[in-house]
């Protein structure tokens, strides 16, 4: 089977939608506390990001959560845990948005659905850092490895900033305190958040279509796609989650002479195809592709 059909388009606005998620956790908290200052005369930053709420930027807060929560809904993973991880994480961020904290004062039960689901929130992203995203093939490339310690640091980052606010809470009356202990760590948190999606977007790390030496010299390959490089690479990623070995190559020529390739051709072991068609099935289904047995 070859597929005709150029999907880079998609392909680029999936990875940058990740990007686009990856950078609003990263500049969130800097955009609120500059927008309150800067824009609104604010004297100084206020304790936590929740609070923002009741300022000018409360769009802003509001909006951001909800373009993240939107995003995880509709994130398509590897497998059932991939989306039923996000579509929870999804679920905690509107709860953040939609159940507000109070201002100032006592919590009453809107404060709390509103903490609870921040923490439940962060946690899942941060076990998605953890365990989803460094999931990949027994033995994974150069690149994928350096990926994977991205993953893992945001991750035990994120718990550890997570904890800390929790522990600033139970015993230094974190609750009713003035300091800014809490924004701090909300900060770290979004920021490690944010280097990791930017991370699975491409941004660090990206796989390069290299050809594999234990490959090339066999001789029962099949090509089962043929595409733009974004698009082969992105397929050749879901593949070797799978365990399933891929080898990008060329084919025109074009690489001999010094021209960029339109297209890259991605093939398989025959003795992996059985297990590697529905991949490809499903990859191509999504993008509404043109086939030719």
């Amino acid at each position: 089977m070859e597929i005709k059909r150029d999907h880079s388009a998609q392909i680029h606005s999936y990875l940058s939608l990740r990007k686009a998620i990856g950078w609003i956790g990263i500049l969130l908290p800097f955009v609120l506390v500059l927008g309150h200052i800067v824009i609104f005369d604010g004297e100084r930053p206020l304790t936590n990001m929740s609070v923002y709420y009741y300022t000018g930027m409360r769009d802003i807060f509001v909006g951001s959560i909800c373009a993240i929560a939107l995003f995880l809904f509709f994130y398509k993973g590897y497998d059932r845990w991939d989306e039923i991880s996000a579509d929870l994480a999804g679920l905690f961020a509107l709860g953040v948005a939609f159940f507000p904290t109070v201002e100032d004062g006592s919590w009453d039960w809107v404060a709390w659905v509103h903490f609870s689901s921040a923490a439940c929130f962060l946690v899942i992203l941060a076990l998605i850092s953890i365990f989803l995203f460094t999931r990949g093939e027994e033995h994974p490339t150069e690149m994928k490895r350096k990926r994977n310690l991205v993953y893992r640091a945001c991750g035990i980052i994120m718990l550890e900033a997570l904890a800390s606010i929790e522990l600033f809470f139970l015993f230094f009356d974190g609750i009713n305190s003035d300091s800014g202990i809490v924004l701090i760590a909300e900060t770290v948190t979004l920021v490690a958040f944010g280097i990791s999606w930017l991370t699975k977007g491409g941004t660090l790390y990206p796989d390069k279509p290299v050809k594999k030496d234990d490959m090339e010299n066999e001789e029962n390959l099949i090509k089962v796609f043929t595409g733009s490089e974004p698009t082969a690479l992105l397929l050749l990623k879901m593949l070797e989650e799978a365990g399933i070995k891929g080898l990008i190559k060329n084919d025109s020529g074009l690489g001999y002479i010094g021209a960029a390739p339109s297209v890259l051709d991605l093939y398989i072991l025959e003795t992996d195809i059985e297990k590697a068609m529905p991949l490809v099935r499903e990859f191509t289904d999504t993008n509404e592709p043109e086939q030719e047995a």
